[in-house]
């Protein structure tokens, strides 16, 4: 029988208390927040609640406006690219399908055909040989490969020039589009992200502007705000 006394028993050790998860205030994707600070600005401008000492009325407005223009901006600018990016990889296949043609004349006219492949574009990739996997260098590869076709009189078989210039030029013309694009939307969103910060900034700042106006009744002025939701 144990004697062990009620003294003696080691007190259950305290529940460490639980981590405080606050609510989200902001949406994460620009659209959406971008439609937040478009409803909050528009209220603001006629509502008794005063300016911020940092932020007037009509400069949050500016932002909010701008920050609407640039997420439209950076959108539209990726819906040009996709068409682009969905031609180049179609053409990618034609290409490595027309390859494997030429590979095929090298290796029925020399016995060697690897040593050609060089003057034709064609590199070592892990245990095979194909054209450059980077576009700009691929499109480089095809300006040697018809030069290529002409030098070793393949240019008049079915692979030859007839299929690989269309390719080629197409190809060209889409990478530096694509690249031109890609210019165009990185500043674009440069911008986006830019004018986010600052929206962000803004509407934190105006939540805690209405909490200490309207201490007992912040959560419905937040509703006319546009704040919607607990969380996003």
């Amino acid at each position: 029988m144990s004697t062990t006394s009620p003294a003696s028993v080691a007190p259950s050790p305290t529940p460490a208390p639980k981590p405080v998860r606050r609510a989200k205030q902001l949406p994460d994707v620009a659209l959406a927040l971008s439609a937040l600070a478009t409803t909050a600005a528009s209220k603001w401008q006629t509502d008794e609640l005063p300016a911020l000492l940092w932020l007037t009325k009509t400069d949050f407005a500016a932002q909010a406006a701008a920050f609407a223009t640039a997420c439209t901006a950076a959108a539209a600018a990726g819906d040009t690219r996709a068409p682009q990016a969905a031609r180049l990889k179609a053409l990618d296949q034609l290409l490595d399908k027309g390859l494997g043609f030429v590979k095929n004349y090298l290796e029925e006219e020399y016995e060697n055909p690897k040593a050609y492949y060089p003057e034709f574009g064609i590199e070592k990739f892990n245990k095979g040989y194909r054209l450059p996997k980077d576009r700009t260098e691929r499109a480089a590869a095809l300006t040697k490969l018809l030069a290529a076709l002409v030098k070793y009189t393949f240019d008049k078989k079915k692979y030859g020039t007839a299929y690989w210039q269309p390719l080629a030029t197409e190809y060209a013309a889409l990478v530096k589009a694509s690249t031109d694009a890609s210019g165009a939307r990185s500043m674009k969103v440069d911008t986006r992200v830019q004018g986010e910060e600052k929206v962000r900034k803004a509407l934190r700042a105006l939540i805690h502007h209405i909490k200490a106006n309207y201490p007992d009744s912040f959560e419905a002025k937040l509703r006319e705000y546009g704040f919607q939701k607990e969380s996003y």
